[in-house]
């Protein structure tokens, strides 16, 4: 029942977004299911209904004093704080400006809204500092034909419906001042200066990208590189962080006779503040709340359960941010971990019974592989429709780097915690961190020379993605059921995490 009323959650969602519907249709049919609620037809509809009306909850009025009302209407002056953590690369660095008040045509006025500011890499502004910001506002520019990615849909689904690029002038009024994000960003922030004196570039970069998810200091050739070999995830915090977290503190509470739900509640704090230390973008607190979930099911000896786990993970994303459905993230997260729960087990089976996967000292490489190509069967094709690029070398370069990342992660950690505590402890125990990270970056520099690793696909329309993914729900139903994959959820649940 819990994964019908979710997808009938999201479909609300989904049809609050794409009709022109009052909302008061939305209260007739939520009524309509509060009458039947003792039915599923009655709790769907119900549920639908508040789907719908839950994104119409999230979108902000446009009032008289929205910020967005100044789009091509030249110069303006802003004043607000940071709002989130910015973004850095090479080129420039990218921050969204929580607008408090405005100065146009020689009036001043309070305003509200978001706005996303593109400016040169330094001086650097950091989370809260309130900044007087002086340019011109514009509009995202909409896709212009269908298929084409919109980059104004893309940035309303996060609130921001404005653009300044290059300011006139920026000028610092106050400090970022002290709170708890404050402190977390200034921690993070050390321990990346920290990691960078512990182990030399580009292996640095790398280190910081895993551990923290500052990905700014990785160099674009690197990035391209893995881009091509399709091992772009292991860039970014993800649910491998949060496994490698969750053994850790489980060996601890069983080394230390902690009980089971005590250690529970410590190893879900420990990871949503790990999740919050890293940025907290979305991308990592859906890794969180997979992994929490992961958690509990073990904590309440539930593990045999993992669609209703999937589902139930993004029925609270959705429901903590409706706008979540239509990020690229969320997208390709749950349907590989789908992917792994109904085509994880045949892929597995059909490798094990073949050498040299059939071999012991294999297991690592094959459980990496198995991952690979079982996630690859429903996120394959929403890449090749949103990108269009097809990495023909992927299945290998995740066979010889994925396997590695646990240690990188491990050693990670032991090296920061070292250098923090003394610096040349920290030195020395980079020696053992460099070795996996230059396995990984060499390995993924050589696998992406070859010009066939990944080839560009033709565009295609949205119903041919449609209807893959409906031929593909169609055949595994006939074959499986629900039921099915409840004896290899634990398999495939450590599976999902190399995500």
């Amino acid at each position: 029942m819990l994964i019908q009323l979710a997808i009938a959650w999201m479909i609300g969602i989904v049809a609050g977004a794409s009709l022109s519907i009052v909302a008061g249709w939305y209260w007739a049919v939520g009524v309509v299911g509060v009458v039947g609620v003792r039915r599923r037809w009655g709790a769907a509809l119900l549920v639908f209904a508040l789907g719908a009306l839950r994104y119409g909850a999230s979108l902000p009025p446009v009032g008289p004093t929205d910020v967005r009302l100044l789009a091509e209407q030249g110069e303006v002056q802003l004043v607000g704080h940071v709002h989130a953590d910015p973004t850095r690369n090479e080129e420039g660095q990218k921050l969204i400006l929580r607008v408090e008040a405005v100065q146009h045509d020689r009036q001043t006025r309070s305003s509200s809204g978001l706005v996303l500011i593109s400016m040169p890499p330094f001086p650097a502004y950091q989370y809260g500092e309130r900044l007087l910001v002086t340019g011109k506002l514009r509009s995202p520019r909409p896709a212009t034909f269908p298929g084409e990615f919109d980059y104004r849909a893309y940035l309303a689904h996060r609130g921001i419906h404005v653009l300044m690029r290059t300011p006139g002038e920026i000028r610092r009024l106050s400090p970022s001042p002290p709170g708890p994000l404050h402190w977390i960003y200034a921690a993070r922030e050390h321990c990346r200066a920290t990691l960078v004196r512990l182990v030399p570039e580009p292996q640095a970069s790398l280190a910081i990208g895993i551990l923290l998810g500052i990905q700014s200091s990785i160099p674009d050739t690197v990035a391209d590189a893995f881009a091509v070999t399709g091992t772009s995830h292991i860039l970014v915090v993800s649910g491998w962080n949060f496994t490698i977290v969750a053994a850790l503190l489980a060996g601890l509470s069983q080394h230390m006779r902690i009980g089971r739900w005590p250690a529970f509640w410590l190893t879900l704090t420990i990871m949503w503040v790990y999740a919050i230390f890293t940025g907290g973008s979305a991308a990592v607190l859906r890794a969180a709340t997979m992994a929490s979930l992961m958690v509990l099911a073990r904590a309440s000896e539930r593990q045999s359960e993992p669609w209703h786990l999937l589902f139930a993970a993004c029925w609270l994303i959705s429901a903590a941010d409706p706008h979540s459905l239509w990020d690229m993230g969320f997208q390709l997260s749950a349907l590989a971990t789908a992917s792994l729960f109904a085509f994880g087990r045949p892929v597995e089976t059909w490798l094990k019974a073949r050498p040299p996967f059939a071999w012991g000292w294999m297991a690592p490489f094959t459980e990496a592989l198995t991952a690979t190509l079982a996630a690859q069967v429903l996120t394959l094709p929403l890449i090749l429709y949103a990108f269009g690029n097809l990495s023909i070398i992927a299945p290998l370069a995740n066979i010889l780097i994925v396997p590695v990342i646990p240690y990188t992660m491990l050693l990670g950690s032991l090296a920061l915690v070292g250098g923090l505590i003394w610096l040349p402890l920290g030195q020395l125990l980079g020696c053992l961190l460099w070795l996996p990270l230059t396995w990984i970056t060499s390995g993924v520099r050589i696998l992406a020379q070859p010009s066939w690793a990944a080839v560009d696909i033709p565009t295609f329309p949205l119903w041919v993605l449609g209807g893959y993914y409906g031929l593909a729900g169609v055949l595994w139903w006939r074959k499986h059921s629900l039921n099915s994959t409840n004896a290899n959820s634990a398999k495939i649940q450590s599976m999902l995490f190399m995500l």
